[in-house]
């Protein structure tokens, strides 16, 4: 088995060179040799942490590398199960709705930002802030690439792939690219300051605050959505009324002619 003093001294892995990467690598290439196979739990913090010297953001990130790569699925409070071999990609994709999505997205997107928050200066990048939109429509295509830019700020590949992946989902589907460009119509305005409510806690390096400003603003497109959906209900509700009103005064008519014509 190699040992993770052999992994640090390369200089990349197919997954990176930061050691987050190199950590993930050491265990996806203990996991693909058959050491942890599909329904074994991986060791605890604790052992992993005696047998590699990282810290405990490090394990953190490179078991959400292999989340994100399906090799594994995390039980909080249990620990981390091995779920290779369970199907991944042939699920169907076409049977969700928007709010589901955006629940996959919150899921990954709060660890990722308190990751990229909690970058050193030194480490590569966190150099460049998440894309924040200051003027014009809010649009899904303004929301997929705040996003993107906030999952490049970790400097993973693999996180950033996959929340790309999502977005891509929402702006690659009418109904659901159209559902929430409706959405930001109404809301614009409040989903652009908790935009800008991630910017400023991920500059200022609090993990805590940025994990906390990204599931603040996942809350404001929940809000938006079920607002437009109640504004769309009322309308709805008043539309059929006024057909209600138009076929009563129709009939009301009719009746009114008929008593006529019988008189």
């Amino acid at each position: 088995m190699p040992s993770f003093a052999s992994v640090r001294a390369a200089q990349v892995t197919p997954l990176g060179q930061r050691a987050p990467h190199r950590l993930a690598y050491e265990l996806l290439t203990r996991i693909k040799a058959g050491v942890f196979r599909e329904g074994d739990w991986l060791p605890t913090a604790h052992e992993l942490l005696t047998e590699f010297p990282v810290s405990r953001t490090v394990l953190r990130e490179a078991l959400i590398i292999l989340e994100c790569l399906g090799l594994i699925e995390s039980h909080h409070g249990i620990g981390s199960q091995v779920i290779v071999g369970r199907p991944r990609d042939g699920s169907d994709t076409s049977n969700f709705d928007l709010l589901a999505l955006l629940e996959a997205c919150r899921a990954f997107e709060i660890e990722a930002a308190g990751l990229a928050a909690s970058l050193d200066e030194e480490d590569e990048p966190a150099s460049a802030l998440p894309h924040l939109s200051l003027s014009g429509l809010m649009t899904a295509e303004t929301c997929r690439l705040f996003h993107v830019s906030l999952a490049q700020a970790t400097g993973n590949a693999a996180i950033l792939a996959s929340i790309e992946h999502l977005w891509n989902l929402a702006a690659a589907r009418p109904a659901l690219r159209g559902q929430l460009n409706a959405a930001l119509a109404r809301s614009g305005r409040s989903v652009r300051a908790l935009q800008g409510g991630v910017v400023q806690a991920l500059a200022r390096r609090s993990p805590t605050a940025t994990r906390e400003a990204v599931a603040a603003l996942f809350d404001g497109y929940l809000a938006a959505i079920l607002d437009h959906e109640d504004q769309e209900r009322l309308a709805r509700i008043q539309l059929e009324g006024a057909q209600r009103r138009r076929r009563w005064n129709r009939r009301a008519v009719a009746a009114d002619r008929s008593r006529a014509d019988e008189a």
